[in-house]
């Protein structure tokens, strides 16, 4: 009873500190109005996290960890169809992005800028384990579904992907639902893989 207690403790925290973070930065949350969001004391809050650092890491790794669930369950669907499966890993991203300022934030994060928006400092190190997860799910899914791929150019391939898909958050040039077509394409050309027509991929 008090471990599932703390877990609901717990998951209340960090959705009201995702809402505060989203809502108005990580600078502006304070420990304090989250606990009395939730309903806790703030000392059971520093007992849980540690400190505000602690809390911000929990955060940004719940979000990560919804973000690759989301692409594997994303691709799951879609058996060994690779242009379906990289339109729709491609489209996932793009609006899940869109949707979740602290996600965006996570993945166009690195060590040469600040942290945009959030200023949560565990984006730093998040952001490029997060686009090796990623990378790294969408390349187990094409080796093990799509075959005559070498699993040196799937690696190559998948990394580059998501970094493209990366670089449109972070400067925008197209709607997502052309980005999503157009960076599909990019994928089965480099894989040697036939574009089909009711993609809507442009040949």
């Amino acid at each position: 009873m008090r471990e599932r207690y703390r877990e609901h403790v717990r998951a209340a925290v960090l959705e009201t500190a995702h809402d505060l973070i989203a809502e108005r930065g990580w600078e502006r949350v304070r420990m304090g109005e989250i606990a009395e969001a939730v309903g806790v004391s703030r000392a059971l809050l520093y007992k849980e996290f540690g400190d505000k650092p602690g809390l911000g890491e929990a955060v940004v790794l719940r979000e990560a960890a919804r973000f690759i669930e989301g692409i594997e369950n994303v691709l799951a669907h879609h058996g060994s169809d690779a242009s379906s499966g990289l339109a729709a890993s491609v489209g996932f991203v793009l609006e899940e992005a869109e949707n979740s300022p602290l996600l965006r934030a996570v993945l166009i994060s690195n060590r040469d800028s600040p942290p945009p928006a959030t200023g949560i400092l565990p984006l730093l190190t998040t952001s490029a384990q997060l686009l090796e997860l990623a990378s790294g799910s969408l390349a187990r899914w094409l080796t093990s579904h799509v075959a005559g791929l070498r699993a040196d150019e799937v690696s190559d391939a998948a990394e580059a992907l998501v970094r493209l898909t990366v670089s449109h958050l972070a400067l925008p040039t197209r709607s997502r639902a052309d980005t999503a077509r157009k960076i599909t394409e990019v994928g089965l050309r480099c894989l040697g893989l036939p574009i089909t027509p009711e993609q809507g991929i442009a040949t």
